[in-house]
Order: C-alpha cells, then structure tokens, then sequence
C-alpha cells in the first residue's frame, strides 16, 4: 500500500500541506542583482493601453543599455508583426545581453499536441530565447517549474531563467543537471520581494543610472488584465505576476536552492523500507517498544524528509510512508501477545532440547521470556570472548621483548610492559614511526639505534580478521646489543689475527733468515720459519673461514673456467719448483654461474695448493670442468697423484685443524673447513675420492643457461 500510494502520488494533498509550510525554511533570500521593470497600471496611464508600440520597447532597451544593466530579460511575447520591429532588433542588437521568450501553444495546430511559435526575426537574430510556460500542480498552485521544453521543437529550450543564469554565470545550472526536468520552487519569501519600478519611469529617466547599474533587470506585466497571475504555496496562496515568479526562479538558480523530487519508483522502494522495517522489529519487540518504534519511525520519516528538504534540497513526499506506518502498527498489535506467547514455547521448548550441550550451568531459575535466555547466552559468548582477550593480553604483556599492535593505519592500539620500558610515555594512538623517532638515533632498515646506544632489530608480521582480511601488523623489537658487541669482539679478534700476530711472525721469519739469523744452527732456523709460516697461515685460515660463514652472500655473473685457471696460474711456479705438472681440462667451453669471484678463487687455489703440497714430484695434477648429472649443472674437479688419505680421516675431512694421512702426516689447517664453507655458501655440492693411487676433490655447481643473461635481466 505505501509503494502504491507512492507511485501513483495517493497523498499529494497530505504531501503539498507539508511541503508548503516547510519551504519557507529552504527559501533564500532574495538576489540584489535582480530587479523588475513591470508594466504596471501607472505605466498604462502614463503611456497609454496595450499593447505599446515595439519603439516603446526599444527605447526602455536602450535606457537600460545606457544605465549599465548587465542583462535584460524580457517576459514579453514579441511573436506578431509590427512596422516598428526594425527599431527593437536595433536597440536589442546594442544591447549587452537580451533573452526573450517563446509561446508553446496547446493545442496546436493540425492535430498536433503543441505549436512552438518564435518570437519575431529581428528579436530571434539578436536575443537568446527561452520559454516561460508554467504548469501548476492538481490543486492549481504552481511548485514545479520545468527548466527545458521539447514539445513541438526539433531540440529542447531552456528555461528563461536559466538562460539569465548562464548568462550570469558563464555555465549551466546544477538543477538543470538532469536535462532540465521539473523541478520544485522555493520561493523567496513573499509578493513583492525584489524591487520594482515602473515601465514609464524608466523610459522618462526617473530611475537613476545606479538604481540599474550592474543588475539583472526582468522586464513584465503587473497590470491588471495585461499579465497573468498565478497562485502560490505562500501564505494565504497569494496570487503572484508572472514576472515575480520568474525573478524568484532566477534567485533560487543563482543561490543554488532548487528543489528536486525524489522520482516515483524510488519514492516507492523508500515508502517501503520503514514499513518493512517496522514490521520485521514486531517480531522481536514488546508491545511497549513497538509502540515506540512505530512512533520514533513516524518521527524519523517526517524529520527525514525534513533534512533533506532543508540540507540537501531534495523533497521526499512522506505521506505515503506515514500512512503504512499509521496502518502496520494496529495490523500487527492485534495478534502481538499471541505472537510473543508462541515464540517463547518455542524458544522454551529449544532450550530444553539443548540441555544436554556442553554450555556453562548458572545458578539462576531458568528463564520463561525468550529475551531474558537470549541475554543469558549472549553474557555466556561475552564471557568466554573477555576469557580469550584476557588471555591474549596477558601472554603479549609477559613477552620478554618488546610487542606493539597496531591497526591498518599503523596507529599502535596495544604495548606490552617491556615496549613500555623501552620506549617509555604513552604509545596507544600514535604512529608507530612516530614513537620510534623519539628514540632512533640512527637507522639502517630494520635495525635501529637508540639514543643511549642500544641496537634493537624490528620484525613485523601480519594481522588477519577471521575471513582474511587484513587488520594490522603485530611488532616485535628486540634488543641485540649484546649480539652486535659479540660480532664487535670477533672483528678485533680477527684484526687481531689477520695483523697482530702477522707482524711478529713475520719479524721472526726475516730475523732467522737473514744476517741476524746466521748464528743459529741451520736447521734450527729452519724450524723457527717453518713455524711462523704456519701460524701466519693458520691466521690467514681462520680470518678467512670466519669472514666466509659471515659475510653477507654478493654474487656476479661469472665464467667458471675463468676462476679454475686463474688458480692454477697463480700456483704454476709453485708446481714446477717441486717438478709437478698442472693439467687443464674442459676449460674452453663457456661455463656459467653466479658466484663470488674472491670467495670461489681462493677455494680453488687451496684445493691445488693441498695437492701440490702431497703430490710426488714428477706427477701431474689434473684440474677438469665437466658436465655434471643435471641439465644445468657443472662438475668441477682437481686429482692429484699422491698416496691419498686415511679412511679415518675421510670422514671428517672438512673439519677445522683435521690431519692428513700418508708417509707424511698432513699439517692440521682449516682450508678444506673454507672450501666446504664456500661450496655450501653457492649451494654447491663437494665430494673427495682418495685411495693409493691418489686424492680426487669433485664440487658440482649449479650454472647459468649456455648464453649468459644480459646486464637488465640478471
């Protein structure tokens, strides 16, 4: 019934009466830049009866024209011929901006709904032209103007009006958005609401020039039996000339205070909604609250459609609305106690069958209102939601290191006691970059330093609702001073190794080699040498190793036959001087890879300089690049000739200080321990083979397609 009544306007009365006594509240004040020029009864007296001679008006033109008028809107229908019309499309071609109207005549002629008739040629060569028809509503009251007309035209006229307001400003109205439909009028305030002067006392020069300077000038009939007149929603429904209505449209398009209607189909979905609304709320409330409601909704709909009448200037007839909610409350009050009776046995009989669930038992009577059991099982789901919060709260809060939650925005919403104590003040509510400025000293990406020369490292993960959707961040900060004093500690200790102990070795290898040397025994020097060497290798070892498993991993493109011959290369001598060969194998295919070049040489060059240490002068030491199993794999392998390694000392080859076997015993070092470093660090897989006929090292890398990548797609 409320979408019928809607649809079809069934309460227009009802509506227009509210309608009328609220849209004085939406009125603007009248426009000072509009001013009417009306043909009134003086005029008539002074100038004779209508209708004047077209150079009466061509000369109240040029007046208005002289006086500085910055637009002219003439409400008369020029659409006859006359001898003097030459002198009007002369003064209006003068003028700076004339607008005139056209007649839409109904019926028109030859069966046709409606004639357009224009305005004579030398008005419509020199002025914009625009139509003034008005309709007035069923009770015969105009409220709706129509701001463009087709009928009988090939393209839509706008408005006299709002011609006057592009002309004024340059563009069309907002109300005119929806291709100048009918919209509603608010009226300014009352009859005579703009200033007005005579027709005659313009044309004699009784106005002054600044009466008229600068304004909107609306020239049209006031007298009586020249003009029409039209009735009006204002008090008392007075009677108002066509030309004051039209400077009351004009001052509501320039404040920008029309009126749109809600259209008919919409109205009746949104007559539709409180009632339904209010009927659904029946089955859920008392016969108490539903009175309420039902009067709340009346008062809702009724200040609804005040707001967006007064605020948004659209106009949402209520009445259809008011008169569903009147009607659902006695329709629905009737069966409510028989309702509500049958739905707490249902609800009884529910939680009956339900007694055997695994829900907390309290000590209270059973409820007999289905209100009262669903408030018991909402305490129940309240409780056990505060039991999982409490639990949450208390394991972030005794977390040992500091915790922030934040939201989306990153705002923190809750700090442990340890985030407290580390950054102190109040924290719920600000940005989390905010709060660690105020104790960042210096930062380097997710490691930051305080202020009093704490480091502490920031990890974040992701916070997720139940569906997924993302909520916030969970912050950990962890302080690792003592981590980054422990790393401090091991680089002095490797300065220590790789320069301090270098020296005095290197001061005892120059003393018992050279001329301060030559009072020892020989092979006492000897001995003195051999042992500085080894320790400044052992030094050169473990800086090494130490720097390998530390460094951050930085590999490049490179060719692996490149690596394996610059090694070989740089121990050449070294092999002739003990009468040993150096063998290259499979080095003239382009092989690969991305690897450290530092890292990967000096790997290769300890695995050749073992060799050359254990291999029997007169042997050949094999260095060879094969395929390895895999499509993108390559073998890299270095064999010696010597007498190979204990089974005992296999097992552990890549241990740090393991000794080797054969006639001699190997020397403890930790070069294989920097080899296995260096393969692990390229994930690359090593593998020894040793046995009486010499010691085989075989690594396999993971290489790069056969041609390399170029620079922009490494």
């Amino acid at each position: 019934m409320a979408a019928a009544l809607a649809w079809t306007h069934g309460t227009q009365r009802l509506d227009n009466q509210i309608y009328d006594r609220l849209i004085r509240w939406r009125a603007p004040a009248p426009d000072p830049r509009i001013e009417i020029v009306a043909m009134d009864d003086d005029s008539l007296k002074r100038l004779g009866a209508w209708p004047w001679r077209r150079d009466l008006h061509a000369k109240l033109i040029e007046r208005l024209s002289h006086a500085g008028a910055a637009l002219i809107a003439y409400d008369v229908l020029f659409i006859e011929p006359t001898p003097d019309d030459a002198a009007l499309g002369e003064a209006i071609a003068h003028a700076p901006a004339t607008i005139a109207p056209m007649l839409f005549q109904a019926p028109g002629s030859n069966g046709a709904s409606v004639d357009a008739v224009a305005p004579i040629p030398q008005v419509a060569a020199h002025a914009r032209i625009g139509h003034v028809n008005l309709a007035a509503d069923a009770d015969g009251l105009i409220r709706h103007i129509a701001l463009s007309e087709s009928a009988g035209v090939s393209a839509p006229v706008p408005h006299l009006m709002e011609l006057a307001y592009r002309q004024t400003t340059g563009h069309a109205s907002p109300a005119f958005a929806d291709g100048g439909a009918p919209t509603l009028l608010p009226y300014a305030s009352q009859t005579g609401a703009f200033p007005t002067v005579p027709f005659a006392s313009v044309l004699a020069g009784e106005v002054p020039d600044a009466f008229l300077r600068g304004k909107i000038v609306l020239v049209g009939a006031t007298a009586t039996g020249i003009g029409d007149r039209y009735p009006t929603p204002l008090p008392g429904g007075a009677a108002m000339p066509g030309v004051e209505l039209q400077a009351h449209l004009l001052s509501a398009l320039l404040a920008g205070r029309m009126i749109h209607e809600v259209p008919p189909v919409w109205m009746a979905l949104l007559s539709v909604l409180p009632v339904l609304a209010l009927m659904l709320g029946f089955w859920r409330w008392t016969p108490a609250m539903a009175l309420r409601c039902s009067l709340g909704a009346i008062l809702l709909v009724l200040g609804g459609s005040v707001a967006a009448l007064l605020l948004a200037g659209w106009w949402m007839p209520p009445g259809a609305m008011l008169a569903g909610l009147l009607l659902a409350y006695p329709l629905w009050g009737w069966r409510r106690l028989q309702a509500i009776s049958d739905y707490v046995d249902v609800e009884i009989a529910r939680f009956a069958a339900e007694k055997d669930l695994a829900v907390p038992r309290r000590a209270r009577p059973l409820p007999s209102d289905v209100i009262e059991a669903q408030t018991a099982q909402l305490a129940s789901a309240i409780d056990r939601i505060r039991d999982i919060r409490r639990f949450a709260s208390d394991t972030i809060e005794h977390l040992p290191d500091a915790v922030l939650v934040t939201g989306i925005d990153e705002r923190v919403t809750l700090a442990n006691a340890a985030a407290i104590a580390m950054m102190g003040g109040k924290m719920v509510g600000y940005r989390v970059e905010d709060i660690l400025a105020t104790i960042t000293a210096e930062r380097h990406e997710d490691e930051i330093t305080t202020g009093d020369g704490r480091r502490v490292v920031i990890a974040r993960a992701p916070l997720e609702h139940a569906n997924g959707q993302h909520s916030g961040w969970i912050l950990r900060l962890v302080d690792i001073t003592t981590i980054r004093e422990a790393e401090r500690t091991r680089e002095e200790v490797l300065q220590l190794l790789s320069h301090d102990m270098r020296s005095p070795q290197a001061s005892i290898i120059t003393m018992v080699e050279g001329p301060q040397g030559a009072d020892l025994p020989r092979d006492m020097a000897s001995r003195i040498a051999r042992h500085a060497r080894r320790t400044m290798s052992l030094a050169d070892g473990f800086v090494q190793l130490a720097r390998a498993q530390a460094a951050p991993f930085e590999p490049v493109e490179i060719m692996l036959a490149d690596m394996l011959i610059e090694a070989a290369d740089d121990l050449l001598p070294l092999a002739r001087e003990k009468g040993l060969t150096i063998a290259l194998e499979g080095t003239e295919e382009p092989v690969f890879l991305v690897a450290e070049p530092q890292m990967l040489l000096r790997a290769f060059t300890n695995l050749i300089d073992n060799a050359i240490k254990y291999s029997p002068a007169g042997t050949t030491i094999t260095c060879a690049i094969a395929p390895g199993p895999g499509p993108e794999e390559a073998e890299v392998s270095i064999r010696d000739q010597g007498e190979g390694m204990a089974e005992h000392v296999r097992r552990n080859l890549f241990g740090r200080f393991v000794a080797g076997g054969g006639k001699e015993k190997r020397s403890a070092g930790l070069g294989l321990a920097f080899v296995k470093t260096v393969m692990d660090r390229h994930s690359a897989a090593i593998a020894c083979d040793s046995g009486p006929h010499g010691t085989c090292f075989t690594m396999c890398f993971i290489t790069l397609p056969d041609e390399p990548l170029p620079p922009d797609e490494d």
